[in-house]
């Protein structure tokens, strides 16, 4: 039997703690760089995905023919914080086809600047209807002979951020109009239009009307005939020249609502049976008040007693 002196028994120990220490640092290691992964696959999947469900329901919208609604969908994609490029640019796409489809030949070509601006070597493919691959083609050239505008080099100071305000009304009657107000902070001075989009209930399309807008203020009107409980939907959008999304209160998916006032109940002056009886009494009194003055006129009439009692019984309803 093998005796240790207790310096090489205190190496030893000294040798397996440091392997237990080894060993719990790798298994510590693997288990960060597992968290760390899986937080990366997470963030990238997320990334993007407000916006790409917008533009899916655009392009369902753009086949069933619903192009006011497409537009209005992709407009929300393009203001989502998390969008992505390639995403800008099917969402730039998507708005140049739907403005080819209404004939709006401007705001398609402005769409296909903002395109190329991103990504400028984009092609469409050769499978793809000449309807929409032969004004690409032709913009495309246009874009590199008006020196590639909206392209932002890594140098250049990208356009200041615009911040649309506005607080929901808190007073929202039914059947009366709704004043929408608030505030732009436009540092380029690049909004050149504000628009509100309002609908009634949660299911309709909603409808646009122009907002009147100056000195970094915009205001306008929800009609009173869109005013119908238990709700309306809203949101306010400011553009561009070209027509194009840059700041926006809601959107076409998550709008902003108004809780719309219902008419009080419960109430006898409301009631249809009040005032047919009330009308009924009033109708009794002036016949009584005409037969009593007939009477009157007739000396040899008997007159009624004048310290009599009567009653009168008023049925409403039952």
């Amino acid at each position: 039997m093998q005796h240790r002196t207790p310096r090489a028994r205190a190496a030893r120990f000294a040798v397996s703690l440091g392997l237990v220490a080894t060993a719990h640092m790798t298994v510590a290691s693997a288990a960060v760089f597992a968290f760390t992964a899986s937080e990366s696959v997470a963030f990238a999947q997320k990334t993007g995905s407000s916006a790409q469900k917008l533009i899916d329901n655009a392009k369902k919208a753009f086949d069933d023919a619903q192009y006011d609604e497409s537009i209005q969908l992709v407009s929300a994609a393009l203001l989502k914080l998390d969008i992505t490029d390639p995403q800008k640019v099917e969402c730039y796409k998507q708005l140049a086809y739907n403005y080819i489809v209404l004939k709006k030949d401007e705001a398609a070509k402005s769409a296909a600047y903002k395109l190329y601006a991103v990504d400028e070597s984009f092609a469409l493919p050769k499978s793809e209807s000449p309807r929409f691959r032969e004004p690409f083609t032709k913009w495309k050239a246009q874009w590199l002979e008006d020196g590639k505008p909206g392209q932002v080099l890594p140098t250049e100071k990208p356009p200041a951020a615009v911040t649309l305000k506005h607080l929901p009304p808190s007073d929202t009657p039914h059947d009366q109009s709704v004043a929408i107000s608030g505030s732009i902070d436009d540092p380029d001075k690049r909004v050149a239009r504000v628009a509100l989009f309002y609908r009634t209930g949660t299911s309709a399309k909603f409808s646009e009307i122009p907002c009147t807008y100056g000195d970094g203020r915009f205001n306008a009107n929800i009609p009173g005939t869109a005013m119908k409980p238990p709700l309306v939907e809203y949101y306010v959008q400011a553009v561009d020249k070209e027509g194009l999304p840059i700041a926006s209160r809601g959107d076409v998916e998550a709008p902003l609502r108004l809780v719309v006032e219902a008419e009080k109940e419960g109430s006898i002056f409301g009631t249809w049976w009040f005032w047919t009886g009330a009308t009924a009494v009033v109708a009794g009194g002036i016949l009584a008040g005409i037969l009593l003055s007939k009477k009157s006129s007739n000396p040899s009439a008997p007159q009624p007693n004048p310290g009599g009692n009567g009653t009168v019984t008023i049925i409403l309803g039952e």
